[in-house]
């Protein structure tokens, strides 16, 4: 359940990065180097957890690392979807986000969301993955009249948040 609420919380602080990089009409990736430290060294971060991650993604050669009090968090593009990937202190694997498009959403979970929101337009999707829990997808909708954000996991939907658009 903590591990739930920390990524909410990560997710409102994603999603508001991205609306507002939208809005100015920058790329998040600009936004997203803006915040590095520009004094930080590959080497300061955790070998356990950079080992890890060139496993994982390899090939990938445009990530951005970033290092706070609790976590090491590597941001990078793939095929259109950004990565965030977050490991603990001690360089073990903590979660995998993905934001991505409408377009990327695989055929089976669209389609039990758009079952439900048939009118609405998927705006952004957020996808959550831990190793000891089973995928979370946040999904962003937008409607004639109000914004909805929906958590799909284990075929289970819930709301999370509502909001009416201003005429």
């Amino acid at each position: 359940m903590k591990k739930y609420l920390i990524a909410a919380g990560i997710c409102l602080v994603a999603l508001t990065t991205f609306a507002q990089s939208k809005q100015s009409g920058n790329e998040l990736a600009g936004s997203i180097r803006n915040h590095g430290n520009k004094n930080q060294y590959l080497n300061e971060m955790n070998t356990r957890a950079m080992r890890d991650f060139v496993s994982r993604f390899s090939g990938v050669t445009n990530e951005l690392w970033h290092k706070n009090n609790d976590c090491y968090v590597a941001v990078f593009f793939r095929d259109s979807i950004q990565y965030r990937v977050i490991y603990t202190n001690r360089g073990d694997l903590n979660y995998i986000m993905k934001y991505y498009e409408e377009k990327k959403l695989a055929r089976d979970i669209r389609a039990q969301v758009k079952s439900v929101y048939y009118d609405y337009k998927i705006y952004i999707v957020q996808e959550i993955q831990s190793p000891d829990n089973p995928t979370v997808y946040i999904i962003n909708l937008q409607g004639d009249t109000d914004w909805k954000k929906v958590k799909l996991c284990c075929g289970e939907m819930e709301v999370l948040e509502e909001y009416r658009k201003g005429k």
